[in-house]
């Protein structure tokens, strides 16, 4: 099955909820939307490449080792009086996580998942497009389906 990503919704939630509590435990009513998605980047993972070089035989074994999430980046049109978006930027300053949920078009799949707000910044690009701001989000825990 396919889920077109056009259409699709990204949510905070502005509410302290420990990181270790399931993301699906978040009231309906504590989301709030980040108006004006343009892109969403890449919700995933990766190993590092564990290696090891020794006399003998081959001489050479790999292995995957320890499993670390990539930070997710996401582009807004800015607008500085959007409700999600003044959350986006107080998860910024803050040294906690904060819940996410991207929910498909379809409006039933989706993903949630707790996330550092590692940056923001206004990005400014070609002089004939308007103002965008950019957000790292990076896991601290796999994202729930």
């Amino acid at each position: 099955m396919l889920f077109p990503v056009a259409g699709s919704k990204l949510f905070i939630a502005d509410e302290e909820v420990p990181s270790h509590m399931p993301p699906a435990s978040v009231p309906d009513a504590a989301w709030v939307e980040v108006g004006e998605a343009e892109a969403f980047g890449v919700l995933g993972g990766r190993y590092e490449l564990e290696e090891a070089h020794y006399m003998g035989g081959d001489g050479y074994m790999a292995a995957k080792g320890v499993h670390r999430p990539e930070t997710m980046q996401v582009i807004l049109g800015l607008d500085p009086a959007d409700a999600g978006q003044i959350i986006l930027r107080r998860a910024y300053r803050s040294r906690e996580a904060f819940p996410f949920r991207l929910l498909f078009a379809d409006g039933v799949t989706e993903r949630r998942w707790f996330a550092l707000v590692m940056s923001v910044g206004e990005v400014f690009d070609a002089a004939n497009n308007v103002m965008r701001l950019q957000a790292d989000l990076h896991p601290v825990a796999n994202p729930h389906r």
